[in-house]
């Protein structure tokens, strides 16, 4: 997958044109470690990317092996992910024969302003009768994601269109469909069409927020469009947004109302504060009333194949202890075991552990764990 990132983005552009100011806000502030669940969603994405750049199948990449990093974090692509895999891949083929896409560009990197505002598209199509072009993106996220009024599809779009490389695909549309294709979402497929004249109309409205970004102190509108702005933790805006509306006190219909309606950015306005006071602090950056510690020890086993020896040996019927093909967690086997009456001795087999760190309040039982002192490498990590 393409490694070039511009100053203004696809992923972003949704943000760029409700909060200019973001991109001023942001600077000087480091740059979070990608998370599980994106990296697991990147890794998805060159699944896909392979299948339609070679005409393989998701169960093809597999046998070829794939391995993805990012942030110094390895995933590895395996059967487990054939099931998501799998329906991203009929999804886009459905999609592809439904517009009678006959041409395709896959991760074609396009620009809108050269070195400033641009970004890769997961899959460009023009069809057949070169009436219909096609801006497919990948989610694979839980959280639904419309296209209509996507302003990160229309950015590409309008990317696609202005860029020499790509624009050869416009010269007799007349049409342009948005689609998202999100496998853990019901529907899976979302797809909007906008006539290729809308265009105009979204570019304009582009130019004029890309060029507000340029002033010296661009307007700060916070909103939903936050969610992922790295300068969310610190904005006092978005601060003022958050405790203007007091779900505690609200006491008429319209003030919960009020409150209702910016829920879900409050959560991810608290996430995000999180995030970055856990960051900091492994940096080594102290905030009173806060500390690093150990997430609270589960129970494992040490190896499973050894386990399910044992039980065979002790005429444990492996359908009670499995779900639907692994072994259950100790927790699961212990319980179903002192239900049935039978006392085994499990402790060869299960280890007690923490899955790593996580952020406490000072007043937590557990002991703070000691972080490295990295504030005398601030200029490195800023880079």
């Amino acid at each position: 997958m393409p490694t070039i990132h511009l100053p203004i983005g696809g992923s972003s552009f949704d943000r760029t044109i409700n909060c200019p100011a973001w991109i001023k806000k942001s600077e000087n502030i480091p740059r979070r470690p990608a998370g599980q669940a994106a990296i697991d969603g990147s890794m998805h994405h060159e699944v896909q990317e392979l299948c339609q750049k070679d005409a393989i199948t998701p169960e093809d990449v597999l046998i070829r092996g794939l391995s993805y990093t990012e942030d110094g974090a390895r995933r590895d692509y395996c059967t487990d992910d054939l099931d998501l895999a799998n329906i991203a891949y009929d999804a886009t083929n459905a999609l592809l024969d439904e517009l009678d896409i006959d041409e395709l560009e896959i991760e074609p990197f396009v620009q809108l302003i050269v070195g400033e505002a641009g970004g890769s598209i997961d899959l460009l199509g023009l069809s057949a009768d070169e009436r219909t072009v096609l801006v497919l993106d990948y989610k694979f996220g839980r959280h639904p994601v419309n296209a209509k009024e996507n302003n990160q599809l229309k950015f590409y779009g309008l990317c696609a269109r202005e860029d020499e490389r790509t624009r050869d695909l416009f010269a007799k549309a007349k049409n342009i469909v948005y689609a998202i294709i999100q496998p853990q979402v019901k529907g899976v497929v979302s797809q909007y069409s906008y006539t290729i004249s809308d265009l105009d109309e979204f570019h304009e409205k582009a130019l004029l927020a890309i060029g507000a970004t340029k002033k010296d102190t661009p307007t700060v509108v916070p909103g939903k469009h936050c969610k992922y702005c790295p300068a969310e933790p610190y904005c006092e805006a978005k601060r003022t947004r958050v405790m203007a509306t007091n779900l505690l006190g609200a006491r008429l219909q319209e003030d919960l109302q009020a409150a209702a309606d910016i829920v879900e950015e409050v959560e991810d306005w608290v996430k995000s504060i999180h995030e970055e006071m856990y960051l900091q602090m492994n940096r080594g950056v102290p905030l009173t009333g806060w500390k690093i510690v150990e997430k609270r020890p589960s129970v494992k086993w040490i190896d499973a194949d050894a386990a399910r020896a044992f039980f065979k040996e002790k005429r444990v019927t492996a359908r009670d202890i499995t779900n639907p093909a692994a072994l259950r967690t100790p927790k699961q086997v212990q319980d179903y075991l002192k239900k049935k009456g039978r006392d085994l001795d499990l402790s060869e087999f299960i280890v007690s552990k923490s899955s790593g760190t996580t952020l406490a309040p000072e007043g937590d039982s557990r002991e703070a764990v000691v972080v490295s002192d990295v504030q005398g490498h601030l200029k490195e990590i800023m880079k």
